[in-house]
């Protein structure tokens, strides 16, 4: 997979460079390409063996066995997750360990595809291969299996944006996956009404110099109280986190670095283009309230979970502008090296560190 994705930024890269990425038959090339791609992707993720080697596949298939094993019947869960739970006890009952994670893999890859159509309409294969370039998108596959499918359900929802009646019901189903996802359609339905994307900056700068100066007391609070009623979220911040890039704990100065390259895209786009794309600004607002509490809890031993939060809108926040307006003369150039600035992260923890 890693090779895959290298060699498809390659591709990209080179396809930018030349200059021709906006041309038809170039156009009609990558669509049939990225049908391709996104099927290989599905397979290859959806029929991962069951081993600890794809972290938390192993748990899910613990899960999976004792819902085989048991008497309960088939009926739909009234649980906090019910839908992702509901599916597992389907596939429980009617199939087996693979076509659930093979539908799952489905659900997330297909989705954010099928949402990068929507938004990018022939030209979704260079933001779908920064998506896939992103060093969490293999993990949310197979390791955040929930996570990473509310996300992309929840990216999908998002570009109905002027169509509430879907949007609410793509909403539902992606917070019905994954909890989480109920921090980011709060921050949504707060960026709907209130667009100014100044005050969002400096509530992101502000949890920076906040939690830096306050160590893990919001994240210690926040574990210890009844807020949020929930053991694995409870876990997720006071938890051992040991194997996992994000086992380093402290204050995580390349993550901050990481999460900053969107934010410094959508401020160049924002407030020296004078971008004003609607939707793009949302997104844009979204993702600083998300990644801001992010930032306040960063000490946390699974903060990744939280990360994702807001790092699943990353590549649209990097790359939207550059397909829905021209800026330069050389802008199919300026893509290519955006494209070279979102995998660079990914190529040092993949083939470096």
């Amino acid at each position: 997979m890693n090779y895959l994705v290298f060699a498809l930024i390659i591709i990209a890269v080179l396809e930018s460079f030349s200059g021709k990425l906006f041309n038809p038959e170039i156009r009609g090339v990558n669509n049939i390409i990225g049908i391709i791609i996104v099927i290989v992707v599905i397979i290859y993720m959806g029929l991962r063996p069951v081993s600890s080697v794809f972290g938390d596949t192993q748990a899910y298939a613990i899960s999976f066995h004792r819902l085989q094993l048991s008497d309960s019947q088939f009926h739909i869960l009234n649980d906090g997750e019910w839908v992702f739970n509901t599916i597992m006890f389907w596939f429980a009952k009617n199939g087996n360990i693979h076509t659930f994670f093979l539908f799952c893999s489905t659900v997330y890859v297909g989705t954010l595809w099928w949402a990068l159509v929507r938004i990018f309409k022939e030209d979704y294969l260079i933001p779908f291969i920064v998506a896939i370039g992103m060093f969490t998108f293999w993990s949310y596959g197979v390791n955040g299996v929930r996570n990473g499918m509310a996300a992309s359900i929840i990216i999908l929802a998002f570009t109905f944006r002027q169509n509430p009646v879907w949007l609410v019901i793509l909403c539902f189903l992606g917070a019905g996956i994954h909890n989480s996802m109920y921090l980011t359609l709060a921050a949504g339905g707060v960026a709907f009404f209130a667009k100014d994307s100044k005050i969002y900056l400096s509530i992101w700068l502000a949890c920076i110099l906040i939690s830096l100066i306050s160590g893990n007391l919001f994240a210690d609070m926040i574990a210890g109280s009844n807020l949020i009623e929930d053991d694995r979220f409870a876990s997720y911040i006071a938890g051992d986190n040991t194997q996992s890039v994000f086992s380093n704990k402290g204050f995580r100065w390349d993550f901050l670095l990481y999460s900053s390259i969107p934010v410094a895209a959508g401020y160049y786009f924002i407030f020296k283009e004078k971008y004003t794309d609607i939707f793009y600004i949302w997104l844009f607002n979204i993702y600083l309230m998300t990644n801001a509490f992010w930032i306040i809890i960063i000490r946390a031993s699974f903060s990744n979970r939280f990360a994702q939060i807001s790092w699943f809108l990353m590549p649209l926040i990097l790359i939207y502008p550059f397909f829905m307006k021209k800026f330069w003369n050389d802008q199919s150039v300026k893509i290519g090296y955006i494209v070279i600035i979102s995998y660079s992260y990914t190529f040092y923890l993949t083939f470096i560190k």
